[in-house]
């Protein structure tokens, strides 16, 4: 019931979009409604989508037994269906014959690395490609960036070795928000319009709840501390960022899973080794035999969203988007 709520709404967000984008557009203070000529994509591998439209959550297939890339939605591509948009690995059946809105999300990214594949290399080479390649920020370009995860992860595991005290964890954890904060604030300041997610807690992932309560608490409180420094930093006058946060969320499905029509909001629904190629058809099973589905089981795998999470996600992005004051 949840899911079909969801394509409710994300439907009811794509009319509202093409009706406000042909008559003009306008919102509820008098403003123009924005609608974004692109959708540029940073962050780590919840944003990905591969050449081949693998996506780092359960697959859907074809009847040849493909990857269909357009079913099982990762957040952005429900964010950009609500504005009639389509990514280049994933262009399904629009009438788009070449795509301008570009994933620069790239899998293992990190918020507070230096490394070419992080957040801060990610904006720093869309900025210095040439406009006639695509690349550079406009204020005609919608943003998304959602990162921070796998600098929790990191500095947890740094802690749970003993390589760092629990001081540098916190510090390191600080610092992955800064980091957000500073490259969200450099892409507004070049003009684009941003969607910016909190880092979602992960100690109510698959990963976290196998570090026992003590882990768990030590995330939660890492997560706080990431999200706490991003939202003191950010530059958000009201006009600039849009922000989205998925705790509520989470919060809600876990301690009530079949109120938010999930069967399982605890465990990784895809079979290990879980890579890109986790698919319906290489999920685990229910208690009555039965196969998890993309939208009863809260998680793909450990750290990250099944289909049904990157619905609620999209569909906060959209909300979002189309409400701001861009």
């Amino acid at each position: 019931m949840k899911f079909r709520l969801t394509l409710l709404r994300m439907a009811g967000l794509a009319a509202m979009a093409a009706l406000l984008a042909s008559c003009g557009g306008g919102t509820s203070n008098g403003l123009v409604a924005f609608v974004p000529a692109r959708i540029l994509v940073f962050g780590d591998q919840a944003s990905v989508i591969t050449a081949e439209g693998n996506k780092y959550t359960i697959n859907a297939v074809n009847a040849d037994g493909g990857i269909d890339c357009v079913s099982h939605p990762i957040w952005t591509q429900v964010l950009a269906s609500s504005y009639g948009l389509v990514f280049p690995e994933c262009p399904g059946t629009s009438a788009t014959t070449a795509p301008t809105s570009r994933i620069l999300a790239l899998a293992g990214a990190t918020a507070g690395g230096s490394g070419e594949i992080d957040l801060a290399g990610q904006v720093t080479r869309q900025l210095e490609l040439p406009a006639d390649a695509g690349g550079g920020i406009s204020s005609n370009d919608m943003v998304t960036v959602f990162i921070g995860v796998n600098d929790i992860v990191a500095a947890f595991e740094q802690f749970e070795s003993g390589a760092i005290s629990e001081a540098q964890t916190t510090a390191l954890a600080e610092q992955a928000g800064v980091a957000i904060a500073t490259q969200v604030n450099r892409i507004a300041n070049a003009g684009g319009k941003v969607i910016v997610s909190t880092v979602p807690d992960v100690s109510l992932t698959p990963y976290g709840r196998s570090k026992g309560i003590v882990g768990m608490s030590r995330l939660t409180y890492l997560t706080a501390r990431v999200n706490g420094k991003l939202l003191v930093t950010i530059d958000n006058d009201g006009r600039k960022i849009g922000l989205i946060e998925l705790n509520p969320y989470l919060i809600s499905v876990v301690g009530n899973p079949a109120g938010y029509g999930y069967v399982n909001a605890r465990d990784a629904a895809c079979v290990p080794p879980i890579t890109l190629n986790c698919t319906t058809a290489t999920l685990q099973q229910n208690p009555d035999g039965t196969s998890a589905g993309p939208f009863t089981w809260l998680w793909a795998s450990e750290l990250q969203l099944s289909p049904g999470g990157h619905g609620q996600l999209g569909s906060l992005a959209s909300t979002r988007a189309h409400n701001q004051p861009f």
